[in-house]
């Protein structure tokens, strides 16, 4: 019978111990001004503890060293405020963030002699200047012979990152025809530190037939969202008129739909130019 020496228990729980289960835990998004938690969660497994450290991108912020006199330290970044005394080994507090705070962090876990494990987990944060305005809602109907178009197009405030759009008809989810973000700072091709605000402009076209008014009308809703920071819809009813053809009940007739896509047109045009001339000053 083989028996083994003494030392293999030891050689095996060296290979057994380790840094493990490294965690950023971040919001995703968070409100312009607020204040935040950072959590770094780990488990060292027996390990001794060497540092934990905090980066935003490449930039670190903020070190734990549980063997030095004080433990925390902090490194100074741009648009980076810690609260230290609410801070620990686990989770730090940042203090009134700005949008320049966008941005990747990690938390890099590191043990100390005779393994020196070094272990990183990093999470992308947004923050936002969450508007107040509802989006809005231009629609228009299209009648050719018997087939009846719905021409809708749903437009958000600025944001940024730009905010996405979901049509509902009558309740039920209907997907877009298009869509395309139009940034409003010219400034922003030549500043890579702003985060350009965007409204987001989503289009609907829909044929529908009779059987879809209910009590008379068809409910169009465009609902725009920010994260879970920001919620708004906005919401149009279209009569059913008969008999056929359909005339419009939204626009009016063929003369009068062409002269109202050409004052939508003109209006977007005003806000887009407006918002422009706002950014630039």
């Amino acid at each position: 019978m083989i028996e083994c020496p003494n030392t293999v228990p030891t050689i095996l729980e060296i290979y057994v111990r380790s840094l493990r289960n490294v965690k950023a835990l971040i919001p995703q998004a968070a409100k312009l001004h607020d204040s935040l938690i950072f959590r770094c969660e780990f488990d060292l497994e027996g390990e001794p503890l060497y540092t934990v450290k905090w980066y935003k991108g490449p930039m670190e912020f903020f070190r734990y060293v549980p063997n030095e006199d004080p433990k925390m330290q902090i490194f100074p970044v741009s648009n980076i405020q810690v609260d230290l005394s609410r801070s620990s080994l686990n989770e730090i507090v940042l203090l009134d963030v700005e949008q320049e705070a966008t941005g990747r962090y990690k938390c890099e876990v590191s043990t100390d002699a005779p393994n020196f494990y070094t272990t990183a987990s990093s999470a992308f944060l947004y923050v936002v200047d969450v508007p107040e305005e509802d989006p809005i809602m231009d629609i228009n109907r299209d009648q050719s012979g018997h087939t009846n178009v719905i021409r809708a197009n749903c437009t958000t405030p600025p944001s940024y990152p730009a905010m996405n759009v979901t049509w509902y008809i009558n309740g039920i989810k209907v997907k877009e025809t298009g869509r395309k973000s139009v940034s409003l700072d010219p400034l922003y091709a030549y500043s890579k530190n702003r985060r350009s605000p965007y409204m987001t402009i989503s289009y609907l076209e829909k044929e529908i037939d009779e059987n879809i008014f209910q009590s008379g009308a068809i409910k169009v809703q465009c609902i725009s969202t920010l994260f879970n920071l920001y919620k708004s819809e906005n919401v149009r009813y279209i009569d059913d008129v008969r008999p056929q053809p359909w005339p419009s009940s939204v626009i009016g007739s063929t003369a009068a739909n062409t002269t109202g896509s050409l004052i939508v047109k003109t209006t977007w045009a005003c806000i887009i130019t407006m918002f422009a001339l706002i950014f630039i000053q």
